[in-house]
C-alpha cells in the first residue's frame, strides 16, 4: 500500500503559447483507499496519472508517494492502460511472469503469485493460451495480473474498461473489486463515467477547467452494499441503483446488488458518509 500526496502541482508543455493541463492539484491519498479521477476528455486526469506513473514530470508543485518524490516510473507503481498491451508471441503465463524475470527474480518466488493471480482474475485454465486467443475482458485481466505480481504500492488505472462492452464492463469492475479488496492496494483510477466512479471508488475527485482538482475527505461507509455483496452478506441485496437512459434495458450482475425497476429507484442511504467535492 502506498500513501500519495500532491501540493499544488501544475503541467505546462511549452510551445508559442505554452499549454497548462493541470493547475493547482492539491490530493491526499491514503494508503489501501481507491480514488478515481473523474472528469471529461481534455480535462488533465491521464496527465496527472502520467505524473503519478513517473512517465512526466510535473512543472511546478510536488507528487511524493511514500514521503520520496516521484521522478521517474518505478515497480512500486504498477499502470493498467486502457489497452492491455500483451506481447502477442507469449502466452498468457509468459505475459504475466515476463516483469519479474527481466528483474531477475528468482523463479522460486513469483511462480506462486503469478499462479494465485490468475486463479483470482479466473484465468487458470488459459495460462497456455495466446492473446489472440482471448476475448478482451480477458486480455485486461491478463493485464491487471502481469502488473499485480510485480507488487506494487499503488495501482495506477487510465480508463482501463473503456473499450468493453457493457455486460463485460460490469464483471470487470467486479472483478477490480474483488482483487482490490482482497489485497488492499492503493488504486488510482481515471474514467469518465459518473456511475463507474461511484461504483468503484471510496473518494471521487472532480476535474474540471482550468484543469483543478480539489476534493475533501470522503469516509468509507462500512455498510457500503458493494463491499457486502463481494463479502456475501444478505443486508446488501437491496441497495438500488438510479435508472437512467443508458441503463434502460441493461443486464443487472446478479453479484452486484443493483436491481431493475420500472420505476425510478432511489439512492441507499448515505448516512455515515461524507462527500465534500470543491468545483474550481
Amino acid at each position: 500500500m502506498a500513501e500519495i500526496k500532491l501540493r499544488q502541482v501544475a503541467k505546462v508543455y511549452n510551445a508559442a503559447t505554452p499549454i497548462r493541463a493541470l493547475d493547482c492539484v492539491d490530493l491526499d491519498i491514503a494508503e489501501g483507499e481507491f480514488v478515481a479521477l473523474l472528469g471529461p476528455s481534455g480535462c488533465g486526469k491521464s496527465t496527472l496519472l502520467n505524473i503519478l506513473a513517473g512517465f512526466e514530470d510535473n512543472s511546478e508543485g510536488s507528487a511524493l508517494i511514500d514521503g520520496s518524490t516521484i521522478g521517474r516510473p518505478g515497480p512500486d507503481r504498477g499502470v493498467v492502460f486502457q489497452e492491455a498491451a500483451l506481447f502477442p508471441w507469449l502466452t498468457v503465463w509468459e505475459n504475466v511472469v515476463f516483469g519479474p524475470k527481466m528483474q531477475g527474480v528468482a523463479r522460486a518466488d513469483y511462480e506462486e503469485r503469478a499462479r494465485e493471480l490468475l486463479e483470482i482474475v479466473g484465468l487458470q485454465d488459459f495460462a497456455k493460451a495466446y492473446p489472440s486467443q482471448l476475448s478482451g475482458g480477458m486480455r485486461q485481466r491478463v493485464g491487471i495480473a502481469r502488473v499485480l505480481v510485480m507488487r506494487p504500492r499503488a495501482l495506477l488505472m487510465d480508463e482501463p474498461f473503456g473499450a468493453l462492452d457493457a455486460q463485460t464492463r460490469l464483471a470487470m469492475q467486479e472483478l477490480l473489486l474483488k482483487v482490490w479488496e482482497k489485497l488492499n492496494t492503493t488504486v488510482v483510477f481515471v474514467t469518465h463515467d459518473i456511475d463507474e466512479a461511484i461504483l468503484l471508488a471510496d473518494r471521487v475527485c472532480v476535474m474540471t477547467d482550468p484543469h483543478r482538482a480539489r476534493a475533501s475527505a470522503l469516509h468509507r461507509r462500512p455498510d457500503h452494499p458493494r463491499l457486502h455483496a463481494l463479502q456475501g452478506r444478505d443486508h446488501g441485496r437491496d441497495a438500488q441503483r438510479p435508472q437512467t437512459g443508458r441503463d434502460a434495458g441493461r443486464m443487472s450482475n446478479p453479484r452486484i446488488p443493483y436491481r431493475m425497476s420500472s420505476e425510478r429507484p432511489s439512492l441507499p442511504p448515505m448516512q455515515g458518509r461524507r462527500i465534500l467535492v470543491n468545483l474550481v
